[in-house]
C-alpha cells in the first residue's frame, strides 16, 4: 500500500504548477497524494487570475484530510489571502513529527508579483515557524527579508536572515536569474551553506512552469522517507526538476512558455 502524502495549494488548469504539479511529482516518488485546493488559478495568452477558495471550504477540506493519522510529509504552496494562511496556520498546530515544506508563493513566472504586503506579514507570523523546509525563489525572499538579492553572496545573507523567521531550513532558489551558467540554490540550515548547482537550459522557449512547485514536492516526497537527509533530498529535488525542464511540455506557439514534465526522469 503506498504512503500517503498531502498538498496544500492552488489549481494551475494548464498543470504547470500548483496541485496538479504536486500530485504529479508525488505519484513519481510512489506515493498516493491528497490535496487541499486554495484558488483556482487560470492562465491564458492574455490574462491571469486568481480566485481565492473560500476560508470555511478550505478548512472543510483540511478537516478531511486531516482525519487520516498516516500522512507521511506535507507540502504548503499557494495561500491566496490572509483569511487561508489563518486557517490553515490553526490545523498545523496539531501536526506532530511530519515534515512540512512550504513554498511561499507569492510571485509567478507567468506574471507579476501577487499583493503581497498582508500576505507576506501573515505567512510570517502565522506559517513559517511550522516550516521543515522553506524554499522561496529570488523574488519571495527580497519580499520576505525586504532586500534586493543579486549574487550568491546576497543569497546567503539573505537565507540567514528568513532563518530567523522561524524555519528549520531555508533553501533560496536562484534559478536561471543569477549570471552565470548554472541555476544556483543555497542551502541554510542554521550552522552552514550548502550550495546545489546544475547547468542551466538553455532555449527559446522555457518550459519551467512549476519548477518550483516541483521542487518543494520533491522536497516532501523524500523527507517523507526515512533516514533522508534534507542535503540528499534536495539533491535529488534538483535533479528531478532539471530532467522535467530539460524534456518539458510546450502548451502551443501563443504561450512563451511550457511545463516542467514530472515523468521525465521516468521515461529516460
Amino acid at each position: 500500500m503506498p504512503d500517503k502524502i498531502l498538498t496544500i495549494a492552488g489549481s494551475d488548469s494548464l498543470s504547470g504548477g500548483g496541485i496538479q504539479a504536486d500530485l504529479a511529482t508525488f505519484s513519481e516518488y510512489g506515493y498516493f497524494g491528497l490535496a487541499v485546493t486554495t484558488a483556482i488559478v487560470t492562465v491564458t495568452t492574455k490574462d491571469f487570475q486568481v480566485f481565492p477558495i473560500a476560508p470555511h471550504i478550505i478548512a472543510e477540506q483540511l478537516n478531511s484530510v486531516l482525519a487520516l493519522d498516516d500522512i507521511r510529509a506535507i507540502k504548503i504552496g499557494f495561500l491566496p489571502t490572509v483569511a487561508s494562511i489563518e486557517i490553515v496556520a490553526e490545523h498545523l498546530q496539531h501536526i506532530k513529527n511530519i515534515p512540512i515544506i512550504v513554498d511561499p508563493v507569492m510571485a509567478f513566472k507567468e506574471t507579476q508579483i501577487v499583493d503581497t504586503h498582508f500576505l507576506a506579514k501573515a505567512l510570517t507570523e502565522k506559517i513559517l515557524p511550522f516550516a521543515t523546509i522553506l524554499t522561496p525563489n529570488l523574488k519571495e525572499a527580497e519580499i520576505l527579508s525586504g532586500h534586493d538579492i543579486s549574487d550568491v553572496n546576497d543569497m546567503r545573507n539573505t537565507a540567514k536572515e528568513i532563518f530567523q523567521l522561524g524555519p528549520t531550513y531555508v533553501v533560496i532558489k536562484g534559478g536561471s536569474q543569477i549570471l552565470g551558467n548554472q541555476a544556483v540554490d543555497v542551502l541554510y540550515d542554521g550552522h552552514q551553506f550548502s550550495l546545489f548547482k546544475q547547468d542551466k537550459i538553455v532555449r527559446s522557449q522555457p518550459y519551467h512552469s512549476g519548477a518550483g512547485c516541483s521542487l518543494s514536492a520533491s522536497l516532501a516526497a523524500n523527507l517523507g522517507q526515512n533516514n533522508v537527509t534534507v542535503n540528499l533530498a534536495l539533491s535529488d529535488a534538483k535533479d528531478f526538476v532539471w530532467q522535467g525542464i530539460k524534456h518539458g511540455v510546450k502548451l502551443n506557439d501563443q504561450f512563451d512558455f511550457g511545463n516542467v514534465w514530472q515523468g521525465a526522469r521516468r521515461s529516460l
